[in-house]
């Protein structure tokens, strides 16, 4: 099979991201986050360090959420009726989200800690 040319796949990376947008509840929650951490970034003058680390964690999270909703898609083709191995796998991928959505929260309050300290003592 011929790959398709460049643009033609960036059409396809985006109709997905647009996808996973539009239809998946968590995902727009984790942007939301996104655009939250990117108001604090500017808002509270972070470093270039500390806000590439914050971008960075938040696209670990994004990306960690795309691949749990892959590997539930696939899942539910494989097997569209409840079968309890199916249901640890996305169990675990569900779980990995959580691990990023941790990991994110404990950079994130270490990030911002000095910066809350001077505005509440």
């Amino acid at each position: 099979m011929k790959k398709p040319p460049f643009h033609k796949s960036v059409q396809f990376t985006i109709r997905g991201i647009l996808w996973i947008l539009k239809n998946e509840r968590n995902f727009q929650i984790h942007i939301l986050g996104l655009i939250i951490n990117l108001f604090l970034i500017v808002y509270l003058g972070l470093s270039n360090f500390e806000s590439a680390l914050i971008i960075l964690v938040s696209f670990f999270v994004l990306v960690t959420e795309a691949l749990n909703t892959c590997v539930e898609k696939i899942c539910d083709y494989i097997q569209p009726e409840f079968d309890l191995r199916i249901g640890i796998i996305k169990d675990l991928a569900g779980g990995a989200v959580l691990l990023a959505t941790i990991s994110a929260i404990c950079i994130g309050a270490l990030v911002y800690w000095p910066y809350l300290k001077l505005y509440f003592y």
